[in-house]
């Protein structure tokens, strides 16, 4: 057996089977965690890109909280809850805007069958409404 410079024994080597790297090492479980943080980060993309955004917030929001109750990746959870909550807030803002400027512009009245019975009526009326916004 060597000695050290410094004298004494060696340290004995790990024991095998631990957990690879230590504590530091990965953690198992952090999927779910982090699949909610990239859903809530996409939620918001996809609103604002195409309106898909609320389907992938609500699948991103139930994920996030599983993955809470589970205490799998729990500070990625927690942002993607936090995105996808955020996204479904805003998806409903929107929502309420675009309700309001439809109903104040009286555009619902132009698919009456009443008052426009064939759809190039009530196109012209859709376009005819719409016209102040150019």
């Amino acid at each position: 057996m060597t000695t050290p410079p410094y004298g004494g024994p060696l340290p004995p080597p790990p024991a095998p089977g631990g957990p690879p790297g230590g504590p530091w090492g990965p953690q198992p479980g952090g999927g779910l965690g982090t699949a909610a943080l990239v859903l809530g980060i996409c939620s918001i993309v996809l609103l604002l890109l195409c309106g898909v955004g609320t389907l992938v917030a609500v699948v991103g929001l139930v994920l996030g909280i599983v993955a809470i109750a589970r205490n799998s990746n729990r500070g990625r959870a927690i942002g993607g809850v936090v995105l996808s909550a955020l996204t479904l807030l805003l998806a409903l803002i929107i929502s309420v805007a675009l309700y309001n400027w439809f109903t104040t512009r009286h555009v619902g009245e132009c698919f009456d069958r009443r008052l426009y019975p064939t759809q190039e009526d009530a196109q012209r009326c859709v376009q005819n409404k719409l016209a102040g916004l150019q």
